[in-house]
C-alpha cells in the first residue's frame, strides 16, 4: 500500500497536469488577443510558456522531483501574471488570475509553502494593481484595494482550510487502513510500508535490520475456555505489555489472530534476540486478570535478519515463522534464532525418544 506522502504527491501531480493544460490552452488564446492589441512582449511570453507547458506535460508523470518541477513552473507563471497586470494594454480583468494564486499554491505546494507563495505574489499583484489603476480620489482607491484585498484574503483562507482538511482527512483514512482496530497496533499493511523504507535505509547505509515473529502460546485454549471476549482482552493485554518494552523506532504490529511481528531497525541477530527475550520475560511476569484469578500468558518467537535470511519481507517473515514453529515444537515460551534451530530441534527429538 502506498504511503501517505506517495498519495499526496499523486494528488499534486494530477492538479499540476490540469493546470498545465489550462496554461497551454489559455496561453495560446490570450497570445492571439494580445497580438490583436499589439502587445508583442506579452504575446511572445504566453506562446513561449504554452510551449513550456506542453513540454512539462510530457514529463510530469515520470519526474522524480515533483516539488522542484512545480516550483520551477510556478515562479515564471505567476511572474507573467504580474507582468500582464502591469502592461498598459491590458485591463483590470487580469487581476482575476491573481486571485487564483492562493488556490494554485495551496494545492501544489502544501500548507506552508502555499501560504508563503500566496502572500508574496498576491501582495505584489495588489501593489501593481494599486499603482496602475489608481485614481485621483483617495477614498475610491482605498475602497478598490480593500475590496480586492479582502476578496484575495478570503480565497486564501478558504484554500488554506480546504487543504488542511484534505490532508487531515487523508491522514485519518490512512491511519485507519493501517491500524488494527482491536489492539490499536499497526497492521500488516503498515509493516509492508515501513519495511520498504527501512530496507532502503539498510541497503544505503549498511545498517542491520531484524524481524521478530511472535505468537501467543495456547491462545486457542484461552478462547475455548474463557470465550472470545476474554480472548480479545488477552490480545489487548499482550499488545500493551509488549509495546512498553520497545524502542521508539521499533515497529510492533499485529498480523492477524494471535500472530504479531516486531521490526527492529539497527538491530543485529543478538540484539534482536535480547529484545525478544525481554518481551517474553515481561509477558510472563504480567499475567492477565480474569475475574478473581490471574491467567498466565507466554509467547514463542522467531528471529530473522535482513541479508542472512533474505532481502524481502516475505522471505524474512517465512524464516521467522519457521523459527517460531520450532520454538513451539521445543516446548513454547522461548525465542529461536538462526543459530538455535538445529540445537533446539535435536533436544526436542531427544526428549520425545
Amino acid at each position: 500500500m502506498p504511503g501517505y506522502f506517495a498519495k499526496n504527491e499523486q494528488h499534486r501531480r494530477l492538479v499540476l497536469k490540469a493546470l498545465l493544460w489550462i496554461t497551454l490552452s489559455g496561453g495560446l488564446f490570450f497570445s492571439v488577443i494580445n497580438l490583436l492589441h499589439d502587445n508583442w512582449l506579452l504575446a511572445g511570453l504566453e506562446v513561449s510558456y504554452a510551449a513550456v507547458s506542453l513540454y512539462l506535460l510530457t514529463i510530469v508523470d515520470r519526474t522524480h522531483n515533483l516539488q522542484l518541477l512545480t516550483a520551477v513552473y510556478l515562479l515564471p507563471f505567476f511572474s507573467i501574471m504580474i507582468l500582464a497586470l502591469a502592461q498598459p494594454q491590458t485591463t483590470f480583468a487580469v487581476f482575476a488570475w491573481i486571485q487564483s494564486i492562493p488556490i494554485i499554491c495551496y494545492m501544489l505546494l502544501g500548507l506552508r509553502l502555499g501560504m508563503y507563495g500566496s502572500l508574496l505574489f498576491v501582495g505584489i499583484g495588489l501593489f501593481v494593481f494599486s499603482r496602475r489603476f489608481s485614481s485621483d480620489e483617495l477614498l475610491q482607491n482605498v475602497e478598490i484595494i480593500a475590496n480586492l484585498g479582502l476578496a484575495s484574503l478570503a480565497v486564501m483562507i478558504f484554500a488554506h482550510i480546504y487543504e488542511r482538511s484534505r490532508i487531515l482527512n487523508e491522514q485519518r483514512l490512512t491511519d485507519q487502513a493501517t491500524t488494527d482496530s482491536l489492539t490499536g497496533l499497526p497492521n500488516r499493511l503498515k509493516l509492508v510500508e515501513v519495511f520498504e523504507r527501512e530496507r532502503a535505509h539498510a541497503l544505503r547505509n549498511g545498517t542491520p535490520l531484524s524481524l521478530v515473529f511472535v505468537d501467543i502460546d495456547h491462545f486457542k485454549q484461552i478462547n475455548d475456555r474463557f470465550g472470545h471476549e476474554v480472548g480479545d482482552r488477552a490480545l489487548v493485554h499482550f499488545a500493551k505489555v509488549l509495546a512498553q518494552r520497545l524502542r521508539v523506532n521499533d515497529l510492533f504490529c499485529r498480523l492477524g489472530g494471535e500472530e504479531f511481528a516486531v521490526l527492529l531497525p539497527g538491530s543485529k541477530a543478538t540484539q534482536a534476540r535480547e529484545i525478544a527475550e525481554s518481551l517474553r520475560e515481561r509477558l510472563a511476569a504480567q499475567p492477565l486478570a480474569v475475574d478473581d484469578s490471574m491467567l498466565p500468558m507466554t509467547l514463542s518467537a522467531g528471529v530473522a535478519c535482513f541479508g542472512l535470511d533474505g532481502q524481502s519481507l516475505d522471505e524474512l517473515m517465512l524464516a521467522a515463522d519457521r523459527r517460531t514453529y520450532a520454538a513451539k515444537r521445543a516446548g513454547r515460551n522461548r525465542v529461536i534464532t538462526r543459530e538455535d534451530v538445529e540445537t533446539v530441534l535435536d533436544q526436542a527429538g531427544a526428549d520425545q525418544t
